[in-house]
C-alpha cells in the first residue's frame, strides 16, 4: 500500500547509568538489520505471494530504521551509548502510544497511554519524533542486502538467567518456569544476587531488603 515505516531503536547493548548489564540492557543486541530481517519474515508469513524483489524494493523504499542519536552521534560525551527506553507508536499520524508496554512477553505491570485525536497526535509526532528522526536517522543502518541474507537467522534462541533458569522469547523473565524452581535453586539465585550487591557496596539492610524482593518464592 505505499506505507512508510519509520522505527527508532536503543542502540544494541545500551547500559544506563551505572547499572549492569543484567539489571537493565536496552536493545538487548538487536541491530537495525536483525528488526527488519524479522519484519520480512513476518510479511512472507503472511503473504505467501510476495516475491524477494518486492520485499526488496518495500525494504528500500518503505522501511527505515535507524539506531538513536544525538546529532547523529550513538554516544554521549563520557562515550557511554545513547539508549531509547521509551515504547511509542504513532499509526497513520492520527492515533499513538506510549507507555511502557514491551513488544515480547514478560510478567512486568505495564501502563500507557493511547491518543486518538489526529490534531494531538499530529503535535506529538512533531515534537517529539520528528525531532528523534531528524537527529537519528542515517541510511547505513539497515542494508537492504543484509536484511535479506539475515532471512534464514533464527532469533528465537534459549538463553539462561544467571545460568540457572531457562526462557524462551522472555528477557525480563516469566512465565510459570521462572517460578516453578526447587529450593537448591532458589539459593544458588541468592548467592548469585548476594555477590552482584556486595560488588556495589551496598548496604547489608539495603542488600536484604532488596533480595528479599527480588528473589521469587519455590511454587
Amino acid at each position: 500500500r505505499g506505507v512508510d515505516v519509520e522505527i527508532v531503536l536503543s542502540n544494541p547493548g545500551c547500559i544506563p547509568g551505572s547499572l549492569r548489564g543484567t539489571e537493565a540492557c536496552y536493545g538487548n543486541g538487536w541491530s537495525c538489520v536483525d528488526v527488519a530481517s524479522e519484519i520480512v519474515k513476518t510479511i512472507r508469513k503472511n503473504h505467501h505471494k510476495v516475491n524477494d524483489a518486492r520485499l526488496r524494493a518495500l525494504v528500500k523504499d518503505n522501511l527505515r530504521i535507524c539506531f538513536v542519536r544525538h546529532n547523529k552521534s550513538d554516544s554521549y560525551e563520557d562515550g557511554m551509548s545513547i539508549g531509547l527506553h521509551a515504547k511509542h507508536f504513532i499509526i497513520d499520524d492520527i492515533c499513538c502510544y506510549i507507555g511502557s508496554q514491551n513488544l515480547y512477553t514478560c510478567d512486568l505491570a505495564e501502563w500507557g497511554l493511547v491518543v486518538d485525536d489526529k490534531e494531538t497526535v499530529q503535535n506529538i509526532k512533531k515534537t517529539y519524533f520528528d525531532r528523534i528522526w531528524k537527529n537519528s536517522y542515517i541510511q547505513l543502518d539497515c542494508d537492504v542486502d543484509a536484511v535479506m541474507d539475515g532471512l534464514g537467522v533464527d532469533r528465537n534462541g534459549e538463553f539462561k538467567l544467571f545460568n540457572v533458569t531457562n526462557h524462551n522469547d522472555m528477557i525480563h523473565g516469566g512465565g510459570d518456569e521462572f517460578y516453578d524452581i526447587d529450593e537448591s535453586q532458589v539459593k544458588v539465585l541468592k548467592e548469585t544476587y548476594e555477590s552482584a550487591m556486595n560488588s556495589r557496596e551496598v548496604s547489608p539492610e539495603a542488600r536484604d531488603d532488596e533480595c528479599e524482593r527480588k528473589t521469587p518464592s519455590p511454587s
